[in-house]
């Protein structure tokens, strides 16, 4: 009996540790930034939003993008250091080839 309480104890541990892991995954600070800075032209998750062309599958380079955002070749508006640093666009980057091109 006790055993059978130990192994239940167990399952409900790990349950709420994996809804915990996704949950703070779904939390990820480039998203964050993407969503306050990107979300308005290109959409959510970079697909493709009233002003800007769909980002997925994101191909560019960290330092490809982060030139794309200090001078745009587009209608883009250019972001600045001041307004985006370089650590955030490192986030987006990273947030952006999280995401998966069909969903």
């Amino acid at each position: 009996m006790i055993a059978k309480r130990v192994v239940f104890g167990c399952l409900v541990l790990v349950m709420f540790v994996c809804t915990w892991a996704i949950g703070k995954a779904a939390d990820e600070p480039g998203q964050a930034v993407y969503d306050a800075n990107c979300k308005r032209c290109h959409g959510p998750e970079g697909r493709h939003g009233p002003g800007g062309p769909t980002l997925i599958p994101f191909l560019f380079s960290y330092e490809k993008a982060l030139e794309l955002i200090r001078y745009p070749v587009c209608e883009m508006p250019a972001f600045s250091e001041s307004a985006l640093s370089d650590a955030q666009v490192a986030q987006i980057v990273a947030y952006l080839k999280t995401i998966k091109a069909s969903k």
